[in-house]
């Protein structure tokens, strides 16, 4: 039994703010949609198609709270997480979740090992170092459960096809060990193209027979991650036979395709980025806002200023491409980023001090403002925005979008 079934909750820690205090000493906060969570793990369980679902938490859960976002995939019936590093697998275990917890991360030195068996974590395994890692704190009467990375394509971590089986077989042979299963990850599954996906199945099913124990297949095999998962008889279709998926971005809401929008694919943004005006100043056509001087009014106008900036997750480059949906319609933002401030130009609006603005997510009215778009306004991607966006911006967790508050 692993220690964090015996009630150890770790150390002890300072009790944190309340995230409504912290709102209203600063008026800016992410909104976290829990039943939208909900709706979008529905989403992934119903293109599983009966396949397992390992619902990916890693990074607190893209930006969202991974203790939040954990427990209302489970609430839908995903029955496995997968996190990076041991640190967020032994977060989850101390806030009660006692479900398999797949560390991707795998090993590199002996107190890792040490710890991921103190929390009961699946490490992957990629090479023969870290398999003598978790061997050596495996016990034969409580094998370590462990999986394997095949690396098919991706060229980033994994045993490489010809070393797999030999890798796998040490594994099996390893009284300490538990072979838990077998997986790969695609490079390309959000491309129209699906041959490279298809390539990559092909490589880990063509060793999947090698790896049969007295003709019964491996307990796990995975491969999609959200774009596979969304097409998924169009990429694993006839090539191989999985038990599970491994989505992460569609959980939160996010479209993994640069052509097809979230809402046609039945997902739901689970994070609202608001802030709240803290300043009006009317302008001159001529002058200057913000750092560099690097904007100037080109009409007369009114600026309104949000407390959020760099530090809170806006990237510089979204200087003369950004907008954020105030008063009605979105507007641009104007003048460098700030790291506590951004400055946006809103007409001749009616706008008043303590108005709404959204980032992204859902504005108070139901208006969508994707963080796709937000994304490619700086030239990023919606992972990047999404994770990005500070520790000091208090997560405000409720059932409902904000135009229930």
């Amino acid at each position: 039994m692993s220690d964090f079934q015996d009630g150890d909750a770790g150390p002890a820690s300072p009790r944190a703010a309340d995230p409504r205090e912290l709102a209203a000493q600063r008026p800016i906060h992410a909104w976290i949609d829990v039943s939208a969570l909900r709706r979008n793990a529905r989403r992934a369980i119903e293109a599983a198609g009966g396949r397992q679902v390992i619902g990916v938490v890693k990074a607190d859960g893209y930006g969202h709270g991974a203790e939040t976002v954990a427990r209302a995939l489970l609430a839908e019936g995903v029955g496995r997480l997968a996190v990076v590093s041991i640190a967020e697998g032994a977060a989850l275990r101390r806030a009660g979740i006692v479900v398999p917890i797949l560390l991707l991360g795998g090993l590199d030195e002996a107190a890792g090992a040490a710890l991921a068996v103190k929390w009961g974590l699946t490490p992957v395994l990629q090479d023969t170092r870290g398999m003598e890692l978790a061997q050596s704190f495996g016990r034969p009467e409580a094998p370590l459960a462990v999986e394997v990375e095949v690396d098919s394509g991706m060229a980033r971590m994994g045993a490489s096809p010809d070393r797999a089986p030999g890798l796998i077989a040490r594994v099996q042979d390893a009284p300490q060990l538990a072979l838990a299963g077998v997986f790969t990850h695609l490079a390309r599954a959000d491309e129209a193209d699906a041959a490279p996906s298809r390539a990559q199945c092909q490589a880990l099913a063509a060793l999947l027979p090698e790896l049969e124990v007295e003709g019964e297949r491996l307990p796990v095999v995975h491969v999609s991650n959200s774009a596979s998962l969304l097409r998924l008889e169009e990429i694993e279709g006839g090539v191989i036979e999985t038990d599970a998926v491994r989505p992460g971005l569609m959980l939160y809401g996010v479209t993994p395709f640069a052509d097809r929008a979230a809402e046609t694919l039945g997902l739901e943004p689970a994070m609202t980025l608001a802030a709240r005006v803290i300043a009006l100043r009317r302008v001159p056509a001529g002058a200057s806002v913000g750092y560099g001087a690097e904007w100037s009014a080109p009409r007369e106008t009114t600026i309104a200023t949000l407390p959020l900036g760099y530090a809170d997750g806006i990237p510089r480059s979204v200087l003369g491409r950004g907008r954020v949906h105030l008063a009605g319609a979105l507007r641009p933002i104007v003048g460098r980023v700030s790291m506590d401030s951004v400055c946006v130009d809103v007409g001749d609006a009616d706008v008043a001090i303590g108005d709404e603005a959204t980032i992204f997510g859902v504005t108070p009215e139901g208006v969508k403002v994707p963080v796709e778009d937000f994304a490619a306004s700086a030239g990023t991607i919606a992972y990047e925005i999404l994770v990005g966006v500070g520790a000091r911006v208090p997560r405000l967790v409720r059932e409902g979008p904000p135009t229930l508050r």
